[in-house]
């Protein structure tokens, strides 16, 4: 059982607000009365809504409910007492109970504190960032990796069992150009081979007007579908150094995953005959005699609008799996490798370690035509990270598995949608080389270094100093820290863009400011010449400014990390991050902690909860808090 000071507070707030409308003669279930109750942001700790729903049942003003049942509420454990405003009832706590609880929570399970069991042990799959290899991560595959990373913590943090995997499509066009590239183009890798190949994917992309050029790439298309010729094994191993090299970007920024899955890997496993199989049994699919989709395996985009809501006016009347000349589409492959994750194939898949440890200890596997069977897929729920442009086919997908699974489809199957990211005009004014693309498009690997750069500038300029001998491991974890932060803070879906001025910024609203408060926090329980636990007696000396204020945010930790996981939106942990440095500042500037007199244990107590807590959620931003900066 997760530690959640709030909930039971809020547990008991109910009990008595039933109490309260038994009195009146009403009787609620506990649940009802918890989904009235909301904790404000300021002038009250708890509040209630639950008059306007007993109005509703006994036809009088909400105004005098809430006004007799505040004065009918008895005093309870953490709740001190309620007044009526208006038709809301809001509460109090008893500030040395609820204080205690906070505390003692924080301090039962450091390392888990802000956990909490809204996934009860569902098994859930994160499919991102799946760039294809034959480039490296621009700043756009970097968005889609650090959301599916986040997503993933925030899961695991709320008691899912996390499998993360990242989709490799090699039997794209992308890769037969960057096959023709590698096999006709001089040359040989003279730098990252993500790199390298993005530039020599680029000149291929320049000689395309040669039809003969572009016959012999089609042609290799085909090959490395078949996969039985030297070329397609080619393709193979050049892909396998892309990801590789992929993966050292990854890792520079804490990213790690649990799988990779080859689209190569999935034809061979032959399961997407047996999803059309399942499709056709299930009489989702249609096959045209006459018309534009004559002789096409296709699904009704009628039947998809009655089953899932968003795709508007759409003018096709369905939706093309198979072409006429029996070619699959990628919705096609898309909905069988679904069937496999969910479970209605079984994995016929066989895995190698494709790294034997990454960073973060734990080996990586790949699937591969030779190996183990392991037990990957067969999931509750899969979430999908995929740039908004994919909307209408993500739309498709969750349409056609509603109508295979009403359930899965309409509650397991998630389209993270998330905006594109641009930077400022000049920020990396006047950089050459990177991959470039059809237009200007800096890689993750440039970002890093110039966020690292930037970061020693800016405290060299400040009068700063970083601990001694640690200044370049130190400025690499401020600027994964500053980029990560950046990235999150702004809902998923939305456009943004990246403001060195903002990411850096190490007074306010960044990353690096909530490093430097969970820095503060430790140096101030290092500097203390005791650390114990307080007695009951010591949270007498908690007063109602900005101690009281910190712990009551502490309080929050887990429903936080709750509601930033159901709805799939960093964006609450770093505003909660902010919140709870902000407040950790004005606390350690306003009150004395150290040589505090009698209420230095407690004050000590309070900054080490707050540590934890603030650890604990950069942890879960896939921040690791740097004790010294």
């Amino acid at each position: 059982m997760y530690a959640d000071p709030l909930e039971q507070a809020t547990k008991e707030f109910a009990e008595l607000l039933s109490a309260g409308a038994q009195k009146l003669g009403i009787t609620l279930g506990q649940d009802e009365i918890e989904k009235s109750i909301s904790i404000p942001k300021e002038n009250y700790d708890i509040s209630s809504t639950l008059p306007f729903y007993i109005a509703g049942k006994i036809r009088k003003d909400p105004a005098e409910i809430a006004k007799e049942l505040a004065e009918g509420m008895t005093k309870g454990k953490y709740i001190d007492h309620a007044v009526a405003v208006g038709p809301y009832i809001n509460a109090f706590f008893d500030r040395r109970e609820f204080g205690m609880l906070v505390i003692r929570s924080v301090a039962t399970d450091p390392e888990g504190y802000g956990n909490n069991a809204l996934g009860s042990g569902r098994k859930v799959i994160v499919e991102s960032p799946s760039v294809n290899p034959s480039k490296p991560w621009h700043i756009g595959h970097l968005r889609n990796a650090i959301l599916g990373d986040v997503i993933s913590n925030l899961l695991e943090r709320s008691s899912y069992t996390v499998e993360r995997e990242d989709y490799i499509d090699d039997l794209g066009l992308q890769v037969a150009e960057s096959l023709w590239g590698y096999i006709h183009l001089p040359g040989k890798p003279d730098k990252k081979f993500d790199q390298w190949l993005g530039e020599q994917y680029v000149e291929v992309n320049r000689m395309l007007s040669n039809p003969e050029i572009k016959k012999e790439i089609d042609d290799l298309q085909k090959e490395i579908e078949e996969g039985t010729t030297e070329n397609a094994r080619k393709a193979r191993e050049f892909a396998e150094k892309c990801v590789e090299a992929q993966y050292q970007t990854a890792f520079s920024y804490n990213i790690y995953h649990d799988v990779l899955i080859w689209e190569s890997d999935i034809v061979r496993a032959r399961i997407f005959e047996e999803a059309m199989g399942i499709a056709w049994e299930k009489s989702i699919l249609e096959k045209p005699e006459t018309g534009t989709y004559a002789g096409c395996t296709v699904v009704n985009i009628k039947d998809i609008k009655q089953v899932v809501s968003g795709l508007g006016d759409v003018e096709s009347e369905a939706k093309v799996l198979i072409k006429s000349n029996g070619t699959s589409t990628y919705l096609a492959k898309d909905f069988a490798f679904h069937m496999w994750k969910f479970g209605y194939i079984p994995s016929r898949f066989k895995y190698v370690k494709f790294m034997e440890k990454q960073p973060n200890g734990k080996p990586l596997y790949s699937t591969a035509a030779e190996g183990e069977q392991k037990e990957f897929g067969n999931v509750d729920m899969a979430i999908n990270v995929i740039g908004s442009a994919q909307r209408y086919p993500q739309l498709i997908l969750k349409g056609i598995f509603t109508l295979l699974d009403k359930k899965k489809g309409v509650d397991s199957l998630v389209h993270l949608s998330y905006g594109e990211v641009g930077l400022k005009e000049g920020t990396l004014s006047g950089r050459k080389g990177g991959w470039i693309g059809k237009e200007r498009n800096y890689t993750a690997d440039d970002l890093l270094q110039e966020a690292i750069k930037k970061t020693k500038e800016i405290v060299e300029r400040s009068g700063r100093a970083f601990a001694e001998g640690k200044a370049d491991e130190i400025a690499r974890s401020v600027a994964v820290a500053a980029i990560r932060f950046e990235f999150l803070r702004v809902a998923p879906e939305k456009r943004i863009t990246f403001s060195w001025e903002q990411a850096l910024n190490f007074e306010a609203n960044s990353g690096p400011y909530c490093m430097y408060a969970y820095a503060r926090a430790a140096s101030i329980l290092e500097k203390a010449k005791e650390l114990k636990a307080p007695a009951q007696e010591d949270f007498d000396f908690l007063t109602d400014g900005y101690d009281y204020a910190l712990v009551k945010l502490i309080a929050q930790a887990p429903r936080i990390i709750a509601k930033a996981a159901r709805e799939y939106r960093p964006n609450v942990l770093t505003d909660y991050l902010l919140d709870i440095s902000s407040t950790f500042s004005k606390f350690y500037e306003t009150m004395h902690v150290i040589n505090s007199g009698e209420a230095e244990t407690l004050r000590l107590a309070i900054v080490g909860a707050a540590k934890t807590t603030l650890g604990n959620m950069l942890k879960a931003l896939g921040v690791e808090p740097l004790e010294h900066i």
